[in-house]
């Protein structure tokens, strides 16, 4: 609370006091890939990579879609770079 004791700038919940803000979503890098024998095979090639900074969801679908279309008949993946490695969450075939 101010000084003044009316909370300005502070919203409540009703239940623990004020609350703050979310902080902004930390993105991890992103990368489409190529790969050999179906969904869960190798990665054969990167074909792009996404730093942190440039991560969108609309652009990331839109690679997928235009490099399936580059390598029609190969599967086409997407990753995520999580505290484990590389994480495949999406993958699309032309």
């Amino acid at each position: 609370m101010t000084p003044n004791g009316n909370g300005a700038g502070l919203s409540t919940n009703g239940k623990n006091g004020p609350t703050r803000p979310p902080s902004a979503t930390v993105r991890n890098p992103r990368r489409v890939v190529l790969l050999t024998d179906g969904e869960q095979g190798a990665v054969t090639e990167v074909l792009l990579e996404m730093p942190a900074a440039e991560v969108s969801g609309k652009r990331l679908h839109a690679e997928v879609q235009r490099l399936a279309r580059e390598h029609a008949g190969a599967i086409v993946a997407a990753e995520w770079l999580g505290p484990l490695g590389w994480t495949r969450f999406l993958w699309c075939h032309k």
